[in-house]
């Protein structure tokens, strides 16, 4: 599967997770949901700075560097927060509910800009061969992460 695909898949899957997780009124049901969804972030994410961010950092393009230096800041930014969400005892408290809306807005933002804009440059700098390579090493190093 081409590059694209893959991340949009997961992007849709990740979307889904973290609206429930914020929808929902029941702790359990709460817990589950953001497990699932803890999980899926930390393997999309490290698969996505090996496969996408290094490939567009070693462009030696300005613009392409910055985007991967950014994807690399932004995924940071959410592991930070998952690491408090997952410390977080009761995720039905005021503050745990807080932190899971605030971590929907960074994903939304982030995976809007992505597909607008890293998706773009990825098409531009990379053939649909070297694509279908980056998806199929993308899904290969999910595999590799543990969550």
């Amino acid at each position: 599967m081409e590059i694209t695909k893959a991340l949009k898949t997961d992007h849709q899957q990740l979307k889904k997770l973290i609206r429930a997780v914020n929808k929902s009124e029941d702790g359990e049901e709460r817990k589950r949901l953001f497990t699932e969804f803890a999980e899926l972030l930390t393997r999309h994410s490290k698969a996505e700075e090996k496969v996408v961010y290094d490939a567009l950092i070693a462009t030696g393009e300005e613009e392409e560097q910055e985007s991967g230096h950014e994807g690399y800041t932004e995924h940071m930014l959410a592991e930070t927060l998952l690491k408090k969400l997952k410390a977080g005892a009761d995720p039905m408290s005021p503050e745990w509910s807080a932190e899971a809306k605030v971590m929907m807005e960074i994903l939304e933002h982030h995976i809007e800009e992505e597909e607008d804009e890293i998706f773009a440059q990825v098409k531009e700098d990379f053939d649909t061969a070297e694509r279908k390579e980056m998806g199929d090493a993308f899904e290969a190093q999910k595999e590799k992460v543990k969550a």
